[in-house]
């Protein structure tokens, strides 16, 4: 497992340009920030640096021109800032509905897990070794255990997985061993199954926090401060940053802000 420190790719990659730093920053001009919001690749990052630069009134007119900047395509979609985010994933996945859970064993990319009742909207989703997942070890249910349980680049293909039509790498795949597919089982599970019942939307949120673990950069510590429902009472904190009664943290909005913004990317069905 590489969870903490660097390893000698994570060091070239650090020399290389990290690939989470924002494309711009505050000293570059606004007309730089111009042709890369033009090019399609302003993130919200960068759309903060443009503000900055270039003001408010050209990042405006950069966000209403069409795809490329030379009037073909699409108009860009303005960027959003995350309590925009986490409102309109809510919004959508309440408009969609769900049905009531199916209790009994399921299937996952990474082999099979039990769904069962639980004490609220969400189901609570267990596996065990031997039936489902012979030859792993040990496994707790909490998210620091699951998380933990799996290197670098596994998080990040739980995260695809969960992605309606997604093909997964055979090679990352075929790289776990049994407890690690077990792990990676329980996360899936508990991101189709029973976040997204918790509070409609959470599993594109959970996704972005999955992904962000593949980063070297990165540490597991950080996933539950990226997703607040990995605390407790996390659903309802959601909940209360939509009512206006809290705000979200830095962290959890920046995951936010970093989450697809596509409205087809919908769970996988289990």
């Amino acid at each position: 497992m590489h969870r903490h420190g660097r390893s000698p790719e994570s060091e070239a990659d650090a020399r290389a340009g990290h690939p989470h730093r924002p494309l711009l920053k505050p000293h570059e001009d606004g007309s730089q920030a111009a042709q890369l919001a033009a090019g399609g690749q302003l993130t919200p990052d960068a759309a903060m640096s443009l503000q900055r630069t270039a003001g408010n009134a050209a990042f405006v007119a950069v966000q209403r021109m069409p795809q490329g900047g030379n009037g073909e395509g699409p108009a860009e979609e303005k960027p959003m800032d995350g309590l925009s985010r986490l409102r309109r994933a809510n919004a959508r996945a309440e408009k969609r509905g769900q049905a009531a859970p199916t209790l009994g064993q399921a299937e996952s990319p990474f082999g099979a897990y039990t769904v069962n009742k639980g004490r609220g909207a969400g189901p609570y989703i267990t596996s065990n070794v031997k039936h489902q997942h012979p030859g792993s070890e040990s496994l707790g249910t909490t998210y620091e255990e699951l998380v933990r349980a799996l290197d670098a680049e596994h998080l990040p293909l739980v995260a695809q997985a969960a992605r309606s039509g997604a093909e997964l790498d055979e090679e990352i795949l075929g790289s776990m061993d049994a407890t690690q597919r077990r792990a990676a089982t329980m996360l899936y599970g508990i991101m189709t199954q029973s976040e997204e019942r918790r509070f409609p939307g959470a599993g594109k949120a959970m996704r972005s926090a999955l992904a962000k673990q593949g980063d070297p950069y990165h540490e597991a510590e950080e996933f539950d401060e990226d997703f607040p429902m990995a605390k407790e009472k996390g659903a309802q904190y959601y909940r209360e940053v939509l009512a206006g009664k809290k705000q979200l943290s830095d962290k959890a909005r920046k995951n936010l802000e970093d989450m697809s913004s596509s409205s087809s990317d919908g769970e996988r069905s289990s």
